[in-house]
């Protein structure tokens, strides 16, 4: 890239995709208090996303098209310098592209963001107008790159955009498939960033989330670390994540291990972990996760501050070590540890998102939720004391209406404690993982019918047909290394493999029952986590219990309505884990509920909305919906889907005292039995499994980027010389 005349769009595609922002942190960078102008320096230093979500908040109002055309007006002078030259270095080529790459990046994550369910609090004729400028604008500058040569930075900048939405589980997620589609919709042998706009204006507008969330039927957030901000766009407000999509995320995108290198040999603790990397492995495992989730917090954050007033939103669900889950003074050092580290990242995010506004915000507050895992007891004394403080918890690994009855009655006290001080709470979730559910009754159940199938055709028989299941699902290795019949059936029959009672099943099981009653037991299964969310929500949050909780809450805490109703608004049921599209469809509520879909979730609840024959209307409030008696009355016969229906005795006296009515079973879980429990003990060995691995992975990354670096010898030469100069005696002048 010696010369203008020799670049190639291949150049300038590497230059855009190696591009990065410059640190915040540095003491350089300062905020300015004039809204265009602050919007420009931080497009210089390459934070286009930041300059844009700078106008996402209502007190723009009344000037937003004026601040959009200044800004415009300075890009504008030098998108127009930033020409590349025939005597330019290769360095200035870099430099003029990046310029006109960051240009381009701003106007069109304002005009993304405008057209989005983000920008919901702003005046829309004020949106239209801000729009049509940038529009104008972006044709301009695309039109005087084209009259120049073949080229083009905007067509570059498209790419871009779109291949990092492509990363998204590695192109099954709905993010992924709204770029395939743009992509294949654009010519890029013409211009194309108008053309970009409006095919993502139509993808946002027709996307059946982005009409649950304008519509106010429902509300979503994203069970994966990558893809926030296109799905912000479409109306979700917060994001999950755990070891395994920690893991994940540096899979799919390998910028992520790039920066860890850069930057945690800024951290205060590198050269503390330096020293001893294995003692240390997990602080730096959990660095290494909280690095990728700042752009999880940063893209929430207008959110985070909009729904500040109403019901929270806006944050990040992050879990902890799980092999300390059972520990609580360790765990909440964690917590601390996680906080601070957030804080002081924000301290410095938000002076620049704010740059301007007033001040009434609380600056710095982690837009974070702590996900604690019901996995022992130890989980309602963290939820409690975290939700005290303000902090806010989602509960995890948990699966059965008595686990998140009891954590539900501990998150209510902890946030009761915290309106008390006057903190405000942060949105508290409980989560349901349904599906996680539903797939250990299967795996139960498949058990038990290839036990009876033992029984009745004997060992030899039932391990041949075993092993022609193992031979169509492809566990044929693993059953081979189990040892005896009962762990052959473990391997051929876990979800990883099988995920449902199908015909390969059925061909397996003829001898012991028939098509139709298997496909029975693969329908009511299916129905099992719905129905623990369903009746765990309606014991909260159903309009004939609301009323009572407020009442219960006023008088077991001492509080007033303002609070009872602060703190019952801030707790949202969040199923997660789901197995397929219906399990979004069957549990809709307007009111304390947040769906968390993992991406290709996503992708399947979008595709059944646009089959012939959906109607949205059919599910709204479908969370206080019912199946047909036969539905439960089938699965009591499986001893864990009663310990995850019922409640326990203790807990239905403390229902009694609030008013709650109905008849909820006994046979639930007390905390003692929690981590016993099968999906409990699955899921548990899942997190581990995938936080070791992801730990060994970040400390080879670690230990590799803590290496003293090489020096050349004439350099070595040269410091030893130096050295020895310093250590001579100064003469005195």
């Amino acid at each position: 890239m010696a010369s203008s005349l020799h670049v190639t769009p291949e150049q300038v595609q590497a230059v855009i995709a190696d591009s990065r922002p410059e640190r915040l942190a540095d003491s350089a960078k300062r905020p300015v208090v004039h809204h265009a102008a602050h919007i420009v320096q931080l497009t210089g230093w390459g934070h286009c996303g930041l300059a844009a979500d700078h106008l996402l908040f209502p007190e723009i109002t009344g000037s937003l098209p004026a601040v959009v055309a200044d800004v415009i007006r300075e890009l504008n002078l030098r998108f127009a310098a930033a020409g590349l030259r025939v005597t330019d270095t290769r360095a200035a080529v870099e430099a003029r592209i990046r310029t006109r790459q960051f240009a381009y990046s701003t106007l069109l994550e304002m005009a993304l963001n405008f057209a989005g369910l983000e920008s919901r609090w702003l005046d829309a004729e004020e949106k239209r107008q801000a729009t049509e400028s940038i529009g104008a604008a972006l044709a301009e500058w695309e039109a005087r790159e084209a009259a120049k040569g073949p080229v083009s930075v905007a067509a570059a900048v498209v790419r871009h955009m779109l291949s990092r939405m492509k990363l998204v589980q590695k192109g099954a997620g709905m993010v992924a498939g709204i770029a395939a589609r743009i992509e294949g919709s654009l010519d890029f042998n013409r211009p194309v960033l108008l053309a970009f706009l409006d095919h993502a204006r139509a993808e946002i507008e027709r996307n059946v989330y982005a009409r649950m969330v304008r519509e106010g039927h429902c509300r979503f957030g994203n069970d994966y670390a990558l893809g926030l901000r296109w799905l912000r766009h479409l109306g979700f407000e917060q994001v999950s994540t755990n070891p395994v999509l920690a893991a994940l995320a540096y899979q799919d995108d390998p910028t992520l291990s790039q920066s860890f290198q850069m930057e945690v040999r800024a951290h205060h603790k590198f050269a503390e972990w330096a020293r001893a990397p294995e003692k240390s492995a997990d602080d730096i495992a959990l660095y290494a996760t909280l690095l990728a989730l700042w752009d999880n917090l940063h893209v929430y954050r207008p959110i985070f501050f909009n729904l500040a007033d109403e019901s929270g939103g806006g944050v990040v669900s992050f879990q902890l070590n799980p092999n300390i889950a059972h520990l609580t003074d360790a765990s909440l050092r964690d917590v601390f540890t996680v906080i601070e580290e957030a804080t002081e990242d924000l301290r410095v995010y938000d002076d620049h998102l704010l740059a301007g506004y007033g001040a009434t915000r609380e600056r710095a507050r982690p837009n974070l939720v702590i996900k604690v895992a019901a996995s022992s007891p130890a989980a309602r004394d963290i939820a409690r004391t975290i939700n005290g403080f303000g902090i806010g918890s989602n509960v995890t690994v948990v699966f059965t209406a008595a686990q998140e009855v009891t954590l539900m009655l501990e998150e209510l006290a902890g946030m009761a404690s915290a309106v008390k001080k006057g903190i405000v709470p942060t949105q508290v979730y409980m989560t349901n993982m349904g599906g996680r559910l539903e797939s250990h009754l299967r795996e139960v159940k498949l058990e038990e019918l290839f036990d009876r199938l033992k029984e009745r055709k004997g060992e030899r028989q039932a391990s041949e047909r075993l092993r022609r299941l193992a031979s169509a699902n492809g566990t044929e290795a693993a059953v081979d290394r189990a040892g005896g019949y009962a762990a052959k059936v473990v391997a051929a029959t876990r979800y990883a493999a099988q995920r449902t009672i199908d015909e390969r099943v059925i061909q397996a099981l003829a001898d012991v029952a028939s098509a139709e009653e298997l496909r029975a037991w693969e329908d009511v299964i299916g129905k099992s986590g719905t129905l623990v969310a369903r009746r765990v929500w309606g014991i909260f949050f159903s309009p004939a219990n609301r009323e009572k909780w407020l009442h219960y809450l006023c008088r077991a805490h001492r509080l007033n309505r303002d609070q009872a109703e602060c703190i019952l608004n801030r707790l949202h049921y969040l199923p997660a884990s789901k197995r397929k599209p219906h399990d979004t469809y069957w549990t809709l509520a307007r009111r304390n509920m947040v769906h968390t879909e993992f991406p290709n979730h996503q992708e399947n609840v979008r595709r059944l909305a646009e089959s012939p024959g959906f109607e949205l209307a059919a599910h709204l409030e479908s969370v206080t919906a019912g199946f047909a008696p036969d539905v439960v009355e089938r699965l009591r016969s499986i001893p864990d889907f009663r310990r995850a229906y019922e409640l326990t005795p203790e807990l239905n006296e403390i229902l009694r005292e609030a008013g709650i009515e109905g008849d909820f079973g006994s046979g639930g879980l007390r905390p003692d039995q929690w981590p016993d429990f099968g999906s409990v003990q699955k899921t548990v060995a899942e997190f581990k499994g995938a936080y070791a691995a992801f730990r060994d992975e970040m400390l080879r990354v670690f230990k590799a980027s803590a290496k003293p670096r090489r020096v050349t010898r004439t350099r070595a030469h040269a410091a030893t010389r130096s050295a020895r100069h310093a250590r001579r005696p100064r003469t005195r002048r």
